[in-house]
């Protein structure tokens, strides 16, 4: 499972390698429909609102996607991890967290709003984590 998982993220990262960056954030109101659909993997290690989620606007080849990172509360480091009552952060794909690692804690994707499908969630690589500067 995590070596598929592994697969497709790297597909879907470069895929999505050639992206240019939409000036705006997400609403509440976009969020909140992709959110319904949101299944996460059977080896995320809480629930949904257990994790911190970043959503954000990208453009690849003139379409629009949603570009979303959760992160579990737990894997925050102690200077991010204060007790946030919002879990949910519509930012500008400049500001989503860049994180190297961590498993099912977690979770990068990509959908088309427009589209009905489910969204599909993929665990980043298992090891340790790191969380870059933007």
């Amino acid at each position: 499972m995590i070596a598929s998982s592994i697969f497709v993220l790297v597909l879907g990262v470069s895929i999505f390698g050639g992206k240019a960056s939409d000036s705006s954030a997400p609403s509440r109101n976009e969020i909140g429909y992709i959110e319904e659909k949101v299944i996460l993997p059977s080896d995320a290690p809480g629930r949904l609102s257990r994790y911190q989620r970043y959503y954000a606007w990208t453009i690849d080849d003139g379409k629009r996607y949603l570009y979303a990172v959760y992160i579990y509360d737990g894997l925050l480091p102690p200077d991010q991890s204060d007790a946030r009552s919002e879990h949910v952060h519509p930012v500008q794909e400049q500001a989503i967290p860049k994180v190297s690692n961590g498993g099912c804690g977690v979770i990068t994707f990509y959908v088309d709003p427009r589209g009905d499908r489910t969204p599909s969630l993929y665990c980043n690589a298992v090891g340790p984590v790191s969380f870059s500067k933007n």
